[in-house]
């Protein structure tokens, strides 16, 4: 696989780590002229030109700020793992972006639905209390470890991530429409996904992506870790392109 540098995610001012650039990447979505970015340790969404290496713009989706210790703010932090972009029903122009956190902790069971104004910029932020749904979700799954979304029509599609305890990744399905208005949501298990291992570390779902076609092209990673919080050595990575009935097409390690 071909892999192209575009930029460096450098912003405008240091983050909770002390670094002015985003260190944990978690979600991105392309509008217009931006790219929108979103990092696991952070309280707020980065926005770059789409062009050009100038740096990118902070905008807060949380009060208050993260501890600069790593460990502090891994406990503390949001864990925003999926960012999506939604249309506005009733002007088609504009879109809404979703973020959500991956749901591992009580902390990481948050997230925020925002507009995007004619200048690119987050306005009218709604925060998400997911308490509920997430309560429900883990009702399905042996650990629940949300990484990746999309969204196909009414239905929101959540990728739960499994670990080397928990090898399967599954995906699960709920009313988008639920969660933006924080009512009652029936849930369901879509698809239980086993995946290929590398090194004796299974592959699991890190992200995805919703294709044109209705294909759906998952990121994977095989982390040396039994649990949803502890971090691991990592033994690979790959791409997985999953058909519309969530069977594996192809998959490429990278």
């Amino acid at each position: 696989m071909l892999l192209k540098h575009l930029r460096d995610l450098s912003v405008e001012a240091p983050l909770a780590s002390g670094h002015a650039f985003l260190s944990a990447a978690s979600g991105l979505v392309v509008i217009d002229g931006h790219h929108y970015v979103v990092g696991d340790d952070e309280h707020h969404l980065a926005m770059f030109p789409k062009a050009g290496a100038e740096k990118g713009r902070l905008m807060r989706l949380f009060p208050g700020e993260l501890p600069r210790d790593a460990k502090q703010r891994k406990a503390q932090k949001p864990d925003l793992e999926m960012l999506l972009s939604l249309p506005i029903a009733t002007d088609g122009r504009r879109r809404r972006l979703l973020t959500l956190g991956s749901g591992s902790t009580e902390q990481r069971r948050r997230g925020v639905l925002a507009e995007i104004d004619d200048a690119g910029l987050l306005c009218d932020l709604q925060l998400l209390d997911l308490q509920g749904l997430y309560a429900a979700l883990e009702a399905l799954v042996p650990e629940l470890n949300l990484e990746g979304a999309v969204a196909q029509g009414d239905a929101l599609l959540l990728f739960n991530r499994g670990n080397m305890a928990n090898p399967a990744t599954h995906i699960l399905t709920t009313p988008l429409s639920a969660v933006i208005d924080g009512t009652a949501a029936e849930v369901s298990i879509a698809k239980e996904l086993q995946l290929p291992s590398v090194k004796g570390v299974p592959l699991s779902v890190t992200d995805a992506c919703l294709l044109d076609d209705g294909a759906i092209l998952v990121s994977t990673v095989a982390e040396a870790t039994d649990n949803s919080y502890a971090d691991g050595a990592l033994a690979g990575s790959a791409l997985v392109l999953l058909d519309a009935q969530f069977g594996v097409i192809a998959i490429e390690e990278m």
